[in-house]
């Protein structure tokens, strides 16, 4: 499991930074909120093999780059150019052997520490395991999704939006078989809506095409929705 990044970063640089600091501040809150001395031993364990793969990672990213100019060099420069040199190995020193599942126990200790008698959330601010809000959906990225379905009879179908996100109406556009355009044939502020068609042949079934967009005082928000195909019955 990786614990859920409105806590825990998702870059491996930025989660060796954020250990680090759990740790120091684990060490120092910890036994005011009943830790043993083992247990902030342990996370002392994991942080060092954290903080090994992450150098580590940077090592292997640099000789890998180091490999590709050799190549390229070597391979592809004129003869007569200075041979290049092949990059030194990189060296490890492992931290030591420790069990499996680092951040399965990191999601179990948060855990306890928030259930801690004497737990704050200044001792969350300090470990940085607090929530944090989600961020605002970009007003680009909204996109609202759409239900229709059409009236046994009456040239009628219905729409339910969903996702409307800040809007405050939106347009229903209609696209019959053989037009070159949309058109707006109605406009709500509630979640549904029926709709009438003007059928193109009276009596005759007709299959058009439907989509909704959004908007916002008046103005266009964010994506029209998905189209959506309904058959209307006279």
């Amino acid at each position: 499991m990786i614990p859920s990044n409105r806590w825990f970063p998702s870059g491996w640089q930025d989660r060796a930074a954020w250990f680090q600091n759990f740790t120091l501040q684990f060490a120092a809150i910890g036994p005011g909120l009943g830790f043993t001395p083992a247990e902030i031993t342990e996370v002392e364990k994991d942080n060092l093999v954290i903080q090994f793969l992450a150098e580590v990672m940077v090592q292997i990213d640099s000789f890998d780059d180091g490999v590709r100019e050799y190549r390229r060099i070597i391979t592809s420069e004129a003869i007569g150019k200075p041979t290049p040199n092949f990059p030194a190995n990189p060296a490890f020193v492992h931290p030591g052997a420790q069990p499996t599942g680092i951040f399965e126990r990191l999601d179990k200790l948060r855990t306890r520490i928030m259930a801690a008698a004497n737990y704050t959330t200044e001792d969350g601010a300090l470990l940085r395991i607090l929530t944090k809000a989600p961020d605002p959906i970009s007003p680009t990225d909204v996109k609202p999704s759409i239900k229709v379905s059409a009236a046994q009879t009456g040239y009628l179908f219905s729409i339910i939006v969903e996702k409307r996100e800040k809007s405050d109406m939106w347009d229903v556009l209609m696209l019959k078989k053989g037009a070159s355009s949309w058109q707006t044939v109605k406009t709500a502020t509630g979640k549904s809506i029926d709709v009438t068609v003007s059928p193109t042949t009276v009596g005759e079934a007709e299959q058009i095409q439907v989509r909704v967009q959004l908007k916002l005082r008046n103005q266009n928000y964010g994506q029209p929705s998905d189209i959506v195909y309904v058959t209307v019955n006279p």
